[in-house]
C-alpha cells in the first residue's frame, strides 16, 4: 500500500485501507482480523492498523507452513 501522494508505502492504516489491503469488506475484516489498532491518540479517527502485524496473521493462515520470520521476530528469539 503506497500513499496517496509519494512513493513511500504505508506502515500504519486505516481500518477501510487493512480491510481493502487484505480484499476483505469491513464487516469481514472485523469478524475476523485478530490484529488490534494501535491508538494513536483519542477516538477511533485515530486508530492505524501495522501493515506488518496485518501480514504476520495472513502468514499465520496458510495451513502446513511456518509463519515467514522476519527480522524482528529473529532477533526477539535471541
Amino acid at each position: 500500500m503506497r500513499a496517496a501522494n509519494d512513493n513511500v508505502p504505508l506502515r500504519l492504516l486505516t481500518k477501510t485501507q487493512a480491510a481493502r489491503y487484505c480484499g476483505l469488506s469491513l464487516p469481514s475484516f472485523d469478524s475476523v482480523c485478530p490484529v488490534r489498532a494501535i491508538a494513536l491518540g483519542v477516538g477511533v479517527r485515530w486508530e492505524r492498523y501495522d501493515i506488518r502485524e496485518v501480514d504476520a496473521w495472513i502468514d499465520s493462515l496458510r495451513p502446513g507452513e511456518a509463519p515467514l520470520r522476519t527480522a524482528d521476530s529473529l532477533l526477539e528469539a535471541l
